[in-house]
């Protein structure tokens, strides 16, 4: 019984340290002056959800196979929504900042 419990407190560890490194990249790379690096760990969670949902086997009939799959979809998409979001603000802070900076420098002329 301990054994198990110290086996989940670290695969609990160890999903929370990939998912705070897979957050401060997302931010690092949407701050970077090229838009498509900051895309780049959204699409592969993307890719990941596809991928999984090719996992899921046939239960029964079509409308509770399409059901599972619709499910599947749309839980292990949560990631991808998550990056993002974060994408989105790190990109319009960076718009507005740009255009605060032209705006300066035209008052500057």
């Amino acid at each position: 019984m301990e054994i198990m419990t110290r086996t989940i407190w670290v695969v609990l560890l160890l999903f929370t340290g990939i998912t705070a490194g897979l957050i401060v990249l997302e931010v690092f790379l949407a701050r970077a002056e090229r838009w498509w690096p900051g895309l780049m760990p959204p699409l592969f969670t993307f890719l990941w959800a596809l991928f999984m949902c090719l996992n899921v086997a046939s239960v029964g009939d079509v409308v509770s196979m399409l059901g599972a799959l619709l499910i599947t979809f749309l839980l292990l998409n949560v990631p991808t929504w998550v990056l993002l979001a974060i994408y989105f603000v790190c990109r319009e802070k960076r718009r507005k900042k740009k255009m605060l900076d032209k705006m300066n420098l035209h008052d500057l002329n």
